[in-house]
C-alpha cells in the first residue's frame, strides 16, 4: 500500500512517447498495480470493470501545508523536460523498435520484448530476495508461498495473468514482511473504463505539444503490467521498516496499426522508529549514487535526478491529517519510457534493496530495548497504518470493493500496533527528535 504515483503525461504518438497532453497510461500502471501488486486473489482481475476504478484513485500532491511541498515541483515538473526529450526521434510500433537519445536503434528492443524480460527479472529476484532474507533472519521461520493463476503450481505458464504472495510472521529480525508479485497479461478495456480514463485527457498540462493529438485510450485497447513490491516490518525498533517497489505498464493500441508503449515505476523508502542518523545517511547515499550513475548530470535525457525523486517520495508519504510525514524518505519515480537504459536503472533499484537495508540490519538487529521503546515502535506502526487506511489510494479501493480479500489489500499492514490518546513524546527526547524530523523532512546527502 501507498507506493503509487502519477504524472499526467504524453503517450507515444508518430513523433512523440512522452510529452505533456496526457491520455494517461501511465495513471493505470500507478492505480492498477496499488492493488493488483498486494492482492493475489485470482478473481480480483475477473473483471475489467472492477479494475479500473483504479483510474479514479489518483495519487494527489500534498495539501500546501506539507513542508516539502511549499515553492518546490519534484517529478510533476519534469513532464516538460520529457516531452522535449522524446520529440526528437521517437517511435513505437509493432515493426519499429523505440528510439530515443540515449540509445541507437540496433541495440533496442520491442516495449513486448522490454515487458517480458522484466517481468522474468521479477520472478526471479522475488526467489533470490527471500533467500537472502530468510538468511538474514536466521530463524527457522520461511516465507510462506501463496500462488495464484500462471502460478498456482510450478509450471509457469507466460501467456497466463497471476501472482505470488511470499508472507514472513514472527522471525527474528523481520516480525512482518510480505514480498508480492503480480503479472497482468492482455488485458482488455472496456468502453466504460475507456471513457472514463479518457476523461482526463481533457486536462492539459503547461509545456503540450501543438498538434499531437497522442494515442488516445479506446474500448478495446491491450494492457499488461508487472510488479514486485516488499515490505518488512522489523522485530527490533531500531531497524527501519523497509518498503519498495518496481513495476512495468504496457498497452498496445487496438487501432493504431498495433502501436505499444510502455513505462517503469518504483521506489524505496525507510520508516525508521528512532532515528540513528548515519544509517539514515548511508541509505540515501546508496541511492543517490545509484540514480547519478544512471542519471549524470551531463547526460540525463530524462531530467531525472536523486532530489527529485526524494521529494517525490516526502509529497506521496504524507499524514496531512498529523502535518507530518510516514518516514525519512527514499526515493520514488514514475512515467519513465520504458527503454534497455532505464531498464538497467529500475533493475537497479531493485538489485539495490537489500544492499542498501540489510547493513542496517547487521548493525542494529541484535542491539537490546526495553519495553517501552516497542511501544513507541507499535505507536509510530500506527501512524503507518493510518496512511494505508486514510491516504492510500489503492488499499481504500481494494476494502471498499465487493467481497474484497481483505489480507490480499492488507497484506503491508505492521503486525502489532498500538494508539494511546494524545500521545506527547518527552521534550528532548530521541521520539521528540524523530517527530520533529518527521515534520520537516531533511536533506540526507
Amino acid at each position: 500500500g501507498g507506493i503509487l504515483h502519477s504524472n499526467p503525461s504524453t503517450m507515444a504518438t508518430k513523433h512523440h512517447i512522452i510529452g505533456s497532453r496526457a491520455p494517461f497510461y501511465p495513471m493505470l500502471l500507478s492505480l492498477l498495480i496499488s492493488l493488483l501488486a498486494l492482492s493475489p486473489a485470482a478473481d480480483a482481475f475477473a473483471t475489467p470493470s472492477s479494475l479500473f476504478s483504479h483510474s479514479l484513485l489518483f495519487r494527489e500532491a500534498p495539501p500546501s501545508s506539507s513542508p516539502s511541498s511549499r515553492g518546490t515541483t519534484s517529478c510533476h515538473g519534469r513532464n516538460q523536460a520529457l516531452a522535449a526529450a522524446a520529440s526528437s526521434s521517437s517511435l513505437v510500433t509493432e515493426d519499429n523498435v523505440i528510439s530515443n537519445n540515449d540509445e541507437t536503434s540496433s541495440s533496442l528492443s520491442s516495449p513486448e520484448k522490454v515487458f517480458e524480460q522484466f517481468a522474468q527479472f521479477l520472478i526471479q529476484h522475488q526467489t533470490s530476495m527471500i533467500a537472502e532474507i530468510e538468511e538474514a533472519d536466521g530463524s527457522d521461520v520461511a516465507f510462506s508461498k501463496d500462488g495464484w493463476g500462471a502460478f498456482e503450481d510450478s509450471n509457469n505458464d507466460n501467456t497466463k495473468s497471476g501472482g505470488i504472495t511470499r508472507v514472513i510472521q514472527g522471525g527474528n529480525i523481520v516480525e512482518k514482511g510480505a514480498c508480492s508479485l503480480t503479472i497482468i497479461r492482455n488485458g482488455v478495456l472496456t468502453a466504460e473504463r475507456a471513457a472514463t480514463i479518457r476523461g482526463r485527457q481533457e486536462q492539459v498540462v503547461e509545456g503540450s505539444v501543438d498538434g499531437d493529438d497522442g494515442l488516445v485510450i479506446q474500448e478495446g485497447d491491450i494492457y499488461s503490467a508487472a510488479a514486485l513490491s516488499v515490505v518488512l516490518h522489523t522485530k527490533n525498533p531500531f531497524v527501519p521498516t523497509f518498503r519498495s517497489d518496481v513495476r512495468i505498464f504496457l498497452v498496445k493500441s487496438a487501432e493504431k496499426d498495433g502501436e505499444s508503449v510502455a513505462w517503469f515505476g518504483g521506489g524505496s523508502d525507510l520508516t525508521p522508529y528512532y532515528l540513528i542518523d548515519q544509517d539514515i545517511i548511508d541509505f540515501h547515499t546508496h541511492l543517490k549514487k545509484m540514480c547519478d550513475d544512471h542519471f549524470p548530470a551531463n547526460n540525463n535525457q530524462y531530467n531525472l535526478s536523486y532530489r527529485q525523486m526524494k521529494q517525490s517520495c516526502d509529497e506521496y508519504f504524507y499524514l496531512p491529517a498529523r502535518s507530518e510525514h510516514r518516514g525519512t524518505g527514499g526515493i520514488f519515480f514514475d512515467d519513465l519510457p520504458a527503454t534497455q537504459s532505464t531498464s538497467e536503472f529500475v533493475r537497479g533499484v531493485a538489485q539495490g534493496w537489500m544492499p542498501s537495508w540489510l547493513p542496517i540490519v547487521q548493525k542494529n538487529g541484535s542491539r537490546e530495548y526495553t519495553e517501552e521503546e516497542k511501544h513507541w515502535q507499535c505507536l509510530r506502526r500506527g501512524r503507518y497504518l493510518e496512511f494505508n487506511l486514510l491516504y492510500d489510494r489503492g488499499v481504500k479501493f481494494g476494502l471498499a470493493n465487493a467481497n474484497p480479500r481483505v489480507e490480499g489489500v492488507m497484506v503491508s499492514a505492521p503486525p502489532r500496533i498500538a494508539f494511546d490518546y494524545n500521545h506527547v513524546p518527552e521534550e528532548g527526547s530521541e521520539e521528540e527528535r524523530l517527530v520533529g524530523i518527521l515534520k520537516n523532512p531533511k536533506d540526507w546527502v
